[in-house]
Order: C-alpha cells, then structure tokens, then sequence
C-alpha cells in the first residue's frame, strides 16, 4: 500500500476537477489596462487644469495685449469684455479714443479681432460711435496721422453702423452727424491713402463712408458716399463721391490757425447739388459750379462753431441759366451763362444768408447790389435787389435785331448804336426758390438817359 505524501494530500470526496493556473500573458493585459487608465485620469486631469487656467488667466493676460496693440497703433482703447474662441478674440462694449487728439472719443458695441497665429490679422466692428467735441480734435487729427496713420492703417478693418457726430462741446447738442455708414479699409476695401500726392510728402490718410445719412442738427438731409481726406493741415470731405476729388460737393476745413472751410461744388446738375443740400430743385438743367469760402466773423468765440456768426465769399456759375427777359434784350444777355459773387454773412441761428457787394454778369449786362437767402424747411428763398446802367447803343441795337431780322436788322442796329449816347439806369428785383430756380420772377425797372448823337 502506499501513503500519500504529506505534501500532496490526497483529495476528499467534495473536491471538484483540478483549476488550471492563470497564464502570464494574461496578467500582463490586466496590468497593462490598469496603468492606460491611470494615465488617462493624469491626462483629463492635466487638461482640466489647462483649461481652468486659460479661463481664469489669459483674460488679463489678452486684454493687456490688446491694450498694446492698440496703443502702438496711437489708440487708447478699454476693450470692455473679452471672449476667447478659436482663432478669433471678442470684444462687447469696448471705448476708444486717440492719443493726443483732445475731443475724440468713441465705442463699439462689438468687435471680432481674427488672429493669424497669435497676431491680429483682421477686425470686423459693428455700432461704431465716433464723438468730435470742439475744434481741438480737428486741430489734433493731422498730428495723429503723421504720428500713428501709417501704422494703424496696416491692419485690415470693416465696420458697420458707423456714426460721427459734431457738437461744440461735451454734452451740447450734435451739429452734425454722418450716420449708419459702413467702412473697410485693406484686404480689397478702398485704399487708405489717397492718389497723387507731392513727390516726397507723404500721402494724407483717406477713406469713404458708404451710404452715410448726412444729419444736421438732427434732420436728415441726405443718404450718399462721404469720402473723407486727412491732410498736414485739413480735414476734406466729398459729399456724393466714393473719394474727395471725385466728388461733386467737397468740403475742407482747416483748423487753424483759426477754424475756416471752402465749399466747392465741381460742375454737377443743379438737382444733385441741391439734394445734397437737402432741397429739392426739382428737374432743373442748370449745371452749377463755385466755391464758398467761410470764416468766423471777426470776435466770434471759435469754441462754440455752431453758434458763431460766419462770414465769408461765393462764386458760382450757372450754365443753363439766364435771367428771364423780354427779347428785346437778347443781345444783351446773349450766351446761356449767369455768373455771381458776393460777400455772405452767416447768422448765429443759420437761417438765413445776409448777401452785400453782389456782383450778377450774364453777357453783356452787368449788375451790382445786395440781397439774402432765407432757408424754408427744406427749401429756401432768394431775394436781390440789383442796379447798373446799359449804354443806350447797345440796347437800342439790341431791340433793332430783335424786331428786324437780316442785312435789315444788322443796319438797323448799327445805325442805332452810332446815333445814340448815354446810358439807361437799370433796376432789377430778382425773387426765387432754390427748387425752381428756372422760374425766377425778375421785375426790372429802366429810367432812360439816352440823347441823340450830333
């Protein structure tokens, strides 16, 4: 019989079959999955801790990037709230204003800054509002442009709903205002400089507002394209013209070294002009073209523009217009030319235009006085009193070519004029409406001083 060893036991009666032992490959498996799971908690963990950090540190850190970015641009900016994204960086109820340019000021509702890796490649602006308070800004923008343009102009920019506004001082009513434009600047909008400067100056800034309502004192004048023109010592606008020399009605002002402006309206109809003006002149066919040149009347305080009386020069020509007359007189005002210059003096209210050393020329009558323009909602009325005299040869040869046509009329007249001397006093009042400028009523008025040459 044999004895089982004490080692090896034999097995009871309730024992079940033999386990096998767990292989090596397997516990390698469960110990493999076990440390992939503990890395993945580390990792989550890590990530978790990143992203805490980027929400909880790089806010300040990005806005005191973006306040240096803007600030080596020559704008001091408080980007009000920061929203980071991918790519992009978001800005809600951010202020500006320009550096060393006292008067300016300006907010943006919201602005999209696109980034090209980690610098700023493009801004898209929406309710933009620029604030212009006095003269002082006008005088500072030129030295900001020198200082800053060229700089700030490298980034690309679109903005909508833009709105600039004018008023004397912080907190008094706004003059005037360009409101609801759009504006892009790079990246296929218009370019930032304008054409054609001098050889060896440096280009002025430029740009156009488009579809701009033109508001002044509140009312809307017009809807057009303002382009705008930032010189060494002016600010241009050109009203109906995507940039300043293109466009029909421009507008310089020049700070100093005191505030005056020149208004010159390029040969256009007279129905576009006035639009722009906002009166309505109907289906005029006269073509106008001038310049106004404006200034403060002498002891006018030049801090509060609005309200300062203004004096100033007009030159305009009316191609297409002739005063209306009885055809005796055609050959005196021959040609289809009106020709007029004065001296304007400008109120505080700006309702009306007090005109002196009016000078009217329309071929060969020549006339002189005074008169007024007074504005009528969007209208406005023109009243003249003129005076000069007509060498009776000349008049008495123009009423022969009128009655007496041919060799007939021609003798006629040149018998007229040789027999004739002196002159005839002439006085005119001229009464008219900017929108029905072609019905002007013209009352003259003539005392002879002819004689029978001997």
């Amino acid at each position: 019989m044999e004895l089982a060893s004490p080692s090896s036991p034999a097995p009871g009666p309730d024992a079940g079959p033999p386990r096998p032992e767990a292989s090596g490959d397997g516990g390698a498996r469960r110990r493999g999955r076990r440390r992939r799971a503990v890395i993945a908690a580390l990792v989550v963990s890590v990530l978790a801790a990143a992203v805490a950090a980027v929400v909880v540190l790089a806010p300040p850190a990005i806005r005191r990037e973006i306040i240096a970015e803007a600030r080596a641009r020559g704008v001091a900016l408080d980007p009000g709230a920061v929203d980071l994204s991918l790519g992009a960086i978001r800005l809600r109820g951010a202020r500006f204003s320009l550096l060393g340019v006292r008067g300016l000021s300006g907010t943006i509702a919201r602005a999209t800054i696109e980034l090209r890796g980690l610098s700023p490649a493009r801004i898209a602006a929406e309710d933009v509002a620029i604030t212009v308070a006095g003269v002082d800004a006008l005088e500072g923008l030129p030295a900001w442009a020198a200082q800053h343009g060229a700089r700030a102009a490298e980034l690309p920019l679109a903005a909508s709903r833009v709105r600039l506004g004018y008023r004397d001082r912080e907190g008094a009513p706004e003059v005037f205002a360009l409101a609801d434009a759009t504006f892009q600047r790079g990246a296929g909008g218009p370019g930032q400089r304008a054409a054609g400067p001098q050889p060896g100056a440096r280009p002025p800034e430029a740009g156009v507002l488009r579809q701009a309502r033109v508001l002044i004192a509140g009312k809307e004048v017009a809807r057009t394209d303002v382009g705008w023109s930032l010189g060494a010592a002016s600010l241009s606008l050109g009203f109906g013209g995507a940039d300043v020399p293109s466009a029909p009605l421009r507008a310089e002002l020049r700070p100093l070294p005191s505030p005056s402006a020149t208004l010159e309206l390029a040969p256009a109809p007279l129905p576009a002009i006035a639009a722009l003006l906002g009166v309505d002149a109907g289906a005029s066919p006269v073509i106008v073209s001038g310049t106004v040149d404006l200034r403060l009347a002498g002891g006018a305080d030049r801090a509060a523009l609005s309200a300062a009386p203004l004096d100033g020069a007009i030159a305009l020509t009316l191609k297409g217009f002739t005063f209306p007359h009885p055809k005796e007189l055609d050959g005196l005002l021959f040609g289809d030319t009106t020709t007029l210059k004065a001296d304007a003096h400008i109120p505080a209210d700006r309702q009306r235009v007090a005109l002196s050393r009016v000078e009217v020329a329309a071929g060969a009558l020549k006339l002189g006085g005074a008169g007024e323009i007074q504005r009528a909602g969007a209208d406005a009325s023109i009243g003249m009193d003129l005076s000069g005299s007509v060498p009776c040869s000349l008049l008495a040869g123009s009423a022969a070519k009128a009655h007496l046509t041919g060799v007939v009329g021609l003798l006629a007249g040149d018998l007229a004029r040789r027999a004739l001397a002196g002159s005839v006093s002439v006085q005119v009042r001229v009464d008219a409406r900017a929108s029905r400028l072609t019905a002007a009523r013209v009352t003259p008025r003539a005392i002879p001083r002819c004689k029978v040459r001997l």
